[in-house]
C-alpha cells in the first residue's frame, strides 16, 4: 500500500507538472495580449481569468496542439480539458471540440508519415510493449476498424497511429474511423457529465483550481490502472 501510494504521488506530480508546462506558453501569450485589461480588472480571480482564457485564440491553439501531440507523443487525452470546460461559463464549448478534432487530424497525419523507431517509442511515458501487441492483434483481425477499440480500451491513441504505419492503411479511411470513434467517446462522456451539470456547476465554477487537481488525481489513477493491465 505504501509503495503504491509513493508511486501514485510521484506520477501525480509528473502529470500535474507536465500539464502546467504544456499550458504555460499559451497562458503567457494570452496574459501578454490581455495585460492591460487584466490590470484594469484589478488582479481578477483565477476562475474569471481561466474563463476568459478559454474564450481566447490561445485556447484554440492549446486544444489543437494538445490533440495533435496526443496522436504522436503526448500522454494526456484532450478530453481531460474538454470535460472540465463543460462546467465553465463559456459559450463556445463545441467550438473548442472543433479544434480538438482538427488537432487530431493533423497529428494523425504527421504520426502516419513519420516513423518513430520502436525502441524510442517504447521509451515514451506510460507506453508498454503489450499495448503495441494488443493493437497489432486488433489490426490483424479487423483492419482499420481495429481503431474502434481505442476510445474505451485505455490504450493511448498514439499506439494506434504508431502501429498503423506498418499497415499502410488508406489515410482517409483511417481518419474517418478515428474521428468517429473519438466523437462517440465525446458523446458518451458529454451526456454523463451533462447529467451532473445541474448539481455541480455552481460548485465547480467557484473552485476551478481544486477541481483541476481532483481531475488530475482521477486521471493519474486511471492511467496507472491501464499501465498495470498492460504490464
Amino acid at each position: 500500500m505504501v509503495e503504491y501510494l509513493v508511486r501514485y504521488l510521484g506520477n501525480f506530480s509528473v502529470i500535474f507538472m507536465s500539464m502546467a508546462l504544456f499550458f504555460a506558453p499559451f497562458v503567457a501569450v494570452f496574459w501578454w495580449r490581455q495585460r492591460n485589461a487584466i490590470r484594469e480588472a484589478g488582479h481578477p480571480h483565477f476562475n474569471y481569468f481561466m474563463e476568459r482564457f478559454f474564450m481566447s485564440r490561445e485556447a484554440n491553439w492549446l486544444i489543437f496542439s494538445w490533440a495533435a501531440a496526443e496522436a504522436i507523443v503526448w500522454f494526456i487525452i484532450p478530453e481531460f480539458l474538454l470535460i472540465l470546460l463543460i462546467f465553465m461559463k463559456i459559450n463556445r464549448k463545441f467550438d473548442l471540440v472543433k479544434y480538438d478534432l482538427l488537432g487530431t487530424i493533423v497529428g494523425t497525419i504527421i504520426a502516419l508519415i513519420i516513423t518513430i523507431p520502436q525502441q524510442l517509442f517504447l521509451s515514451l511515458p506510460y507506453i508498454r510493449p503489450k499495448m503495441v501487441q494488443q493493437v497489432t492483434e486488433w489490426y490483424d483481425q479487423q483492419g482499420v476498424l481495429g481503431l474502434v477499440h481505442q476510445p474505451f480500451s485505455g490504450v493511448p491513441y498514439k499506439v494506434f497511429t504508431h502501429v498503423a504505419s506498418d499497415y499502410h492503411f488508406f489515410i482517409v479511411a483511417f481518419l474517418v474511423v478515428a474521428v468517429i470513434a473519438r466523437m462517440v467517446r465525446y458523446l458518451v462522456v458529454y451526456e454523463a457529465t451533462k447529467a451532473l451539470y445541474p448539481l455541480l456547476h455552481r460548485y465547480v465554477r467557484k473552485h476551478y483550481a481544486w477541481i483541476f487537481v481532483l481531475a488530475v488525481a482521477i486521471f493519474t489513477g486511471l492511467l496507472l490502472r491501464v499501465v498495470s493491465i498492460y504490464s
